[in-house]
């Protein structure tokens, strides 16, 4: 299976974010993270061995991308305004 890892400065967010590509070529998926839970996780889980076939036969390429919730919802230091930005801005880094 064609693995790569990435490591980028995300604009929208003002700091690094890491993410996961699994497979050479297919339909895109994008895996988002439990709460507060990391890119690795849909791996460590056993989805990517659950996908497998699909990924090693071109049909799927899985993203697994990073979260933010300690930066937003679950941020108690901050106000929910500032949270919801956060979290907006989440939103614009996964569109880029």
């Amino acid at each position: 299976m064609d693995v790569s890892y990435h490591k980028g400065h995300a604009r929208n967010l003002g700091r690094d974010m890491e993410y996961k590509r699994y497979g050479h070529a297919g339909r895109p998926v994008v895996v988002f993270p439990t709460s507060q839970g990391r890119f690795y996780q849909f791996e460590d889980s056993g989805g990517v061995g659950a996908l497998a076939e699909f990924i090693d036969t071109g049909r799927i390429q899985l993203f697994t991308l990073d979260g933010i919730d300690s930066e937003s919802f679950f941020n108690k230091h901050a106000d929910a305004a500032h949270r919801i930005a956060r979290h907006e801005a989440y939103f614009r880094y996964v569109r880029e």
